[in-house]
């Protein structure tokens, strides 16, 4: 049984990943936020124990380069900032 699960399982994850493309973002990636700022990804994960979680922990990149404080949500539809490819 737990073979099973474990089976079908991974063919939900295949067909998730088919139809919203996959995870978001990776740790470290410097994005655009929603709201308009630039915000690093410090932590998070696409994936969680029972499903997609697609919860993450973000700074914001200050105009200076420093890191604001941390925030949290769940994830969006991003691009990558400019500069960061």
């Amino acid at each position: 049984m737990r073979q099973r699960l474990t089976s079908l399982t991974r063919i939900a994850k295949e067909i998730t990943e088919e139809v919203t493309g996959g995870t978001p973002f990776d740790i470290g990636d410097i994005v655009k936020h929603p709201d308009g700022r630039t915000v690093k990804i410090v932590e998070g994960e696409y994936w969680g124990e029972h499903g997609v979680s697609n919860f993450w922990r973000w700074r914001e990149v200050m105009p200076n380069g420093k890191l604001g404080k941390i925030e949290c949500g769940y994830g969006w539809v991003t691009t990558k900032a400019k500069g960061t490819d």
